[in-house]
């Protein structure tokens, strides 16, 4: 029976072992500053970020959530070119890590996207953005702490795609 006793302690020790869902909250209010910009919005949603690429589920749960720091960096970057009837609203943002542990470092990118569309003074037109940001893994292996600072770089690299079509902007 001693036997047994072991082959099943064992068995429950190896079922414990193996893939692991990691969730690791993420502190993103430095990147808001409170304003008000009532003519350009993102679509306020909570979003978890996955990152993949590792041998272990990770899931990012950023406070406050992504797309409202995709907000207020498009609002600071997007403040100076603002002008009476200008309106940009921003969709389905969306936001993925995805770490290349092959390279070395580690690097890990960030891929954030959002859809929006641009009214100036009736002028509809509507673009797809993308930023792909990349950055070296701390060695401490602190995912949210390189969020941060992707999420930033990201967002501003957005930016600088919309002012170019915003009508007035610099490249509109």
């Amino acid at each position: 029976m001693n036997k047994l006793g072991w082959v099943i302690g064992g068995a429950l020790l190896l079922a414990g072992c193996g893939s692991q869902d990691t969730r690791v909250p993420v502190a993103l209010g430095s990147l808001v500053v409170p304003a008000s910009a009532p003519w350009l919005q993102v679509e306020q949603q909570p979003q978890d970020v996955q990152v993949r690429g590792l041998d272990d589920t990770l899931t990012l749960t950023p406070t406050p959530p992504v797309s409202a720091v995709v907000q207020a960096r498009l609002r600071h970057a997007l403040q100076p070119l603002y002008y009476t009837d200008l309106v940009v609203d921003c969709t389905q943002p969306s936001a993925e890590m995805l770490a290349d542990t092959d390279d070395t470092p580690h690097t890990v990118t960030l891929m954030l996207a959002t859809h929006c569309t641009i009214n100036a003074r009736g002028l509809v037109s509507a673009h797809d953005y993308r930023a792909q940001p990349a950055l070296p893994v701390p060695a401490d292996g602190n995912y949210a702490k390189v969020l941060t600072a992707l999420l930033a770089t990201g967002a501003d690299d957005i930016a600088t795609h919309l002012r170019a079509d915003i009508p007035g902007g610099t490249g509109g």
